[in-house]
């Protein structure tokens, strides 16, 4: 297992070096995809509320008040606390979009129209800028205004359906479509900065859970809906052809079988099936994966030391380039903890800074 230490500030090596990003976004779907370009070399600065933050900050496993979601999903930024509901937060706000290439976020529809920093608004005066916008539905339909989190986008857009049998559904235990949707507008984001680099300049992208989930579904879960009118040669799902079995001490997962698996340890399977070129994996439990001995032969995780939460474990960046080097990911920020030194570099002075901080404009 690879080991990383805490820096002051995350180092910029990677193949997004000298792209500056402004995270306006919160709880998972843009924070996720905001991180897969900090942990490729871009400088990525989450701008949050002052006080508690992102409300993220909050949720799950933590240790000493650093959650383990948060932490994962926000390592390798800096953050920013403003009050975007103060004239003078969304003032400077608008000044750190005026020194980026990159800003995302995923308010619901209208909510930064309201506050004068959607793309509309900024695009004559930022013209290069690539501006991503993600929402739960989009910004028109029957169910636009309405708030949405993983477990909606699981309901609407049928795999429900493919994982229950008959009216039985089951909920799909992870936020599947908040991270699809992350990776999605990652891919999204880096394609706009291609464009750009060819002479494409600036441009708004909007990007939906629910066209997201639809994409990520339609290959395989939606090919016996994909063809209009008669004639089909319909199949069953993908997913039948494999199946879970016990084994003597655990289980594996393989194409279905023939018999029973019971009298057999899992290791005897899993040797006897690679000798005979048979796809199958041991089914890990989740405490597992941080010993599989294919996972540290890899170094696909790191270990380190975060400053407040102790010793952790997190992936390292899944993405390995030859050429280019990923940088050393360093541990989430606090709330506001750059606030000082990214507005200074603006050309503002503490002095100013402690007035709008005593004014509630920033932390």
């Amino acid at each position: 297992m690879s080991d990383f230490s805490h820096q002051s500030e995350p180092q910029s090596a990677g193949p997004l070096s000298g792209v500056r990003v402004i995270d306006l976004s919160a709880v998972v779907s843009g924070p996720m995809a905001a991180v897969m370009l900090a942990d490729q070399g871009a400088e990525v600065i989450k701008v949050e509320p002052p006080g508690w933050g992102d409300g993220i900050r909050g949720l799950g496993a933590s240790r000493n008040g650093v959650s383990a979601i948060f932490s994962m999903i926000n390592r390798n930024k800096k953050s920013v606390a403003l009050n975007l509901k103060t004239e003078v937060g969304r003032r400077l706000a608008e000044e750190l979009i005026g020194t980026a290439d990159v800003v995302l976020q995923n308010y619901r529809p209208g909510k930064m129209a309201r506050l004068g920093l959607d793309y509309e608004t900024l695009k004559s005066s930022y013209p290069e800028l690539i501006y991503l916008s993600i929402s739960g539905m989009g910004d028109s339909g029957p169910y636009a205004e309405q708030k949405v989190y993983d477990y909606v986008i699981q309901g609407m857009s049928g795999i429900l359906d493919a994982q229950g049998q008959s009216e039985d559904y089951a909920m799909i235990r992870t936020i599947l479509y908040d991270k699809v949707t992350s990776l999605t507008a990652a891919q999204a984001m880096t394609a706009a900065l291609f464009a750009r680099e060819r002479g494409g300049g600036g441009q708004h992208i909007e990007l939906t859970m629910l066209d997201a989930a639809l994409y990520f579904n339609w290959p395989d879960l939606m090919w016996n809906e994909s063809f209009e009118g008669q004639g089909v040669a319909k199949a069953g799902d993908l997913a039948d052809l494999y199946e879970v079995s016990r084994t003597k001490d655990g289980a594996i997962v393989s194409h279905r079988l023939n018999g029973s698996c019971e009298d057999y340890s899992t290791e005897e399977l899993v040797d006897l099936f690679a000798a005979n070129e048979i796809p199958v994996g041991r089914v890990n439990r989740r405490a597992d994966l941080i010993s599989d001995p294919q996972i540290e032969a890899r170094g696909s995780l790191l270990r380190f030391e975060h400053p407040i939460a102790g010793s952790m474990i997190q992936p390292r960046s899944p993405a390995r380039f030859s050429q280019t080097e990923v940088p050393i990911n360093a541990p989430s920020p606090e709330v506001g903890e750059h606030t000082a030194a990214v507005l200074m570099d603006l050309g503002y002075s503490m002095e100013t800074l402690i007035t709008w901080a005593r004014e509630g404009a920033l932390g």
